[in-house]
């Protein structure tokens, strides 16, 4: 293994150009697409163009590899690959990151789209009837190179970004930061990419090149794989044994472990598939042996716990994963258990169908997920009182804090889909429900048919102001007045006060007090009316429970009789009661004129 240098790095990019040219251009244009991206210019655009150009590197090794295992022309290699970036310049229109349902609907199927892409490149070459142990070796190398190029790129990144850092501060250039990233980027997507594009396979008949496990390999595999696997073999089958012993279904989280497991055990057994034939140990061969029967009941459990999940809960994206992976992985153990022969190539290929089938089938995530999540909704607004016709209804009967958590959390589960448009037990469009700020339209929704906890109640009877200008206004009239004041008024004064002018908020929150303090003792000289500045703050919008004012309708004066106030608020809290709006909270300037 050589440490690569200039030339080296010269020669590599012209032999990868020569034959990788697709996958070059989408590096280059990846790369691209992150330094602007660094640089903060469009990001929509920017973003598009970076995973277009990611989904594009897998896509075009992947055509050469399976151009030249079949041992055509190059004309159609670069016509494969030609078609290759039509199809890519077509997805670039289809995603739209700035969108509020990119999360939940366009990024899962490119995420999807991505690891085919990289499974293509594992099983491109051996379409065919090629052997299962040319298939491996193959893929070893493939690993293998993946892993040395990241080694080498850290190193690289490493002592260059030092370098830099040396450079900055022994001379005071003030380098933009920015760079490191750049760096990274630069050496992650162009250099990495070379060394990987120059070390690909060049033949992929490759059973005899190697003389089988390195030391490395076999290390990795006999005291580190396989041990770690054996842990979570141990652990899970430990929890499976109390779950009979105490007869309580899974928690949910225990898909996540069994997954983990799978993942972790699957990899080992494809590194381990050989090994026993060059490694006589007694737990190399059993794992071989056994791993498919320790995984089969370890499924079970998983079906068990996502089963308890969606009953609980109906079917969501993640679950529908879970459910979906626990499919392919009891339909990997049947056939390694049953099948005569142990093709590996089983693997990549059912998954990658498996990964298709969840983006893009019939019964796909997204819309199963959806379907369950809306007839989930209906059951509880039915239950509830809350339909009538079919059709959502407002209410004014109590539901259960537990169950309007349930309602609301499907409600936004739909939202963020942009699935509510199509509801048609919808009464109005979702836009056109009472909308309060700070609140999504699965609230307003959600607010509108009654259904709401005792602190969303509370909320939407409570409105809070805010000055436009936080700041006290040095403009404000204030020649007359002989004190000043930072106020921030509670119903209640400080237990411990220092003798001068105090002023709180009376107990029905319709006044103002001006207390005198003297010895620790307070008496009340004056209480100023603020029925008429209530009633003008909450007749702005008797729905809202935010506004922002300018200074000017935040400043007012209380006339009395032993003294004017005039306020400069900036921030005020006001409850709206039967009785009439109470003032909660008020923080801003006072302004005292004793008469």
């Amino acid at each position: 293994m050589k440490l690569p240098s200039p030339g080296f790095l010269l020669n590599a990019f012209f032999q990868a150009a020569r034959r990788f040219p697709g996958a070059l251009l989408a590096a280059g244009i990846g790369v691209v697409a992150v330094f602007a991206l660094i640089d903060n210019y469009d990001k929509d655009l920017c973003a598009r163009y970076w995973m277009v150009a990611q989904l594009g590197l897998p896509l075009m090794i992947g055509i050469v590899a399976f151009v030249e295992s079949k041992g055509w022309e190059e004309k159609r290699s670069w016509m494969l690959q030609g078609l290759g970036l039509v199809a890519l310049a077509g997805y670039w229109f289809v995603l739209e990151p700035s969108s509020s349902t990119f999360e939940y609907t366009v990024l899962p199927k490119y995420l999807v789209l991505l690891l085919v892409a990289h499974l293509f490149v594992a099983v491109a070459p051996y379409l065919n009837r090629r052997s299962v142990a040319d298939f491996w070796e193959y893929n070893r190398q493939v690993f293998a190179n993946i892993v040395v190029g990241a080694v080498f790129t850290l190193i690289l990144n490493t002592g260059l970004s030092l370098a830099i850092l040396a450079v900055d501060q022994l001379f005071d250039l003030t380098i933009d930061n920015r760079i490191y990233l750049k760096l990274f980027a630069l050496l992650a997507g162009i250099f990495n990419t070379i060394y990987f594009l120059y070390h690909f396979p060049k033949e992929y008949t490759l059973s005899d090149a190697d003389g089988g496990y390195n030391a490395i390999f076999k290390n990795l595999c006999k005291y580190i794989l396989i041990p770690i696997v054996g842990l979570y073999f141990l652990i899970l089958y430990t929890y499976g044994g109390k779950i009979l012993a105490t007869w309580n279904l899974p928690k949910g989280w225990v898909s996540s472990l069994v997954l983990g497991f799978s993942v972790a055990g699957i990899f080992t057994y494809l590194l381990n598939f050989y090994l026993p034939e060059h490694d006589d140990s007694a737990w190399v061969r059993a794992f071989r042996r056994w791993f498919w029967w320790v995984q089969l009941p370890l499924t079970a459990l998983l079906f068990v716990a996502i089963a308890k999940r969606i009953g609980d809960y109906g079917v969501t994206e993640p679950r529908f994963l879970v459910a979906h992976l626990g499919v392919w992985l009891a339909a990997t153990c049947l056939y390694f258990l049953f099948s005569k022969h142990d093709n590996i190539k089983f693997i990549p290929i059912s998954l990658a169908l498996f990964a298709l089938l969840f983006a893009f089938g019939p019964f796909n995530a997204m819309r199963v997920s959806e379907r369950s999540q809306e007839k989930v909704l209906l059951g509880l607004l039915e239950k509830n009182g809350r339909l009538e016709n079919g059709r959502l209804k407002q209410g004014t009967t109590a539901v259960p804090d537990s169950v309007v958590f349930q309602i609301q959390s499907a409600l936004e589960f739909l939202d963020n889909r942009g699935a509510l448009s199509r509801m048609d037990w919808l009464p109005m469009p979702p836009d056109s429900f009472p909308s309060i700020q700070f609140r999504s339209r699965s609230s307003a929704i959600a607010a509108w048919a009654g259904i709401t906890t005792k602190s969303d109640q509370l909320y939407s009877h409570t409105l809070a102001i805010e000055s436009t200008e936080m700041k006290f206004q040095q403009s404000a009239e204030i020649k007359g007045f002989q004190a000043f004041y930072s106020v921030n008024l509670g119903n209640e004064l400080p237990k411990t006060l220092d003798d001068g002018n105090r002023f709180g908020i009376s107990k029905d929150g319709k006044r103002i007090e001006w207390y005198k303090i003297s010895a620790g003792k307070s008496a009340l000289l004056e209480s100023f009316d603020l029925s008429r500045q209530l009633q003008k703050w909450t007749a702005v919008n008797e729905q809202s429970t935010y506004e922002s004012l300018p200074p000017s309708d935040l400043t007012f004066d209380l006339i009395g009789k032993k003294a004017t106030l005039r306020i400069v608020a900036t921030h005020v809290t006001i409850g709206r009661q039967p009785t009439g709006p109470q003032l909660q909270e008020l923080t801003g300037y006072l302004f005292l004129k004793e008469k």
